[in-house]
């Protein structure tokens, strides 16, 4: 089963509008703090290959990155539920 163009364009609006929202407006803010001061610290000096500041902005960002991708999941379960729930009310047009 395909879906048509503009469900496609709209799921991935949502998907666009919902990752922005977390990134800049959640409640994790330590965990996106945390990973941008990991990555100054990086590039403090230009010798990164073997720095544990390396591995620390590493550790950050995938702490970051699993933040983002657990919120994803979540509004995305939010938002079919929604979407289920919406076809399955009755219609005011079929009455």
């Amino acid at each position: 089963m395909s879906f048509p163009a503009w469900f496609i364009e709209t799921i991935q609006g949502r998907m666009v509008e919902v990752s922005a929202i977390i990134e800049h407006e959640s409640e994790p803010r330590l965990a996106f703090n945390e990973e941008r001061e990991a990555f100054r610290a990086l590039f403090a000096s230009m010798d990164i290959a073997c720095k544990p500041e390396f591995e620390n902005w590493e550790d950050k960002l995938s702490i970051k990155q699993s933040v983002i991708y657990e919120r994803l999941y979540l509004q995305g379960l939010k938002d079919g539920m929604q979407l289920a729930q919406s076809f399955n009310a009755p219609s005011v047009l079929s009455e």
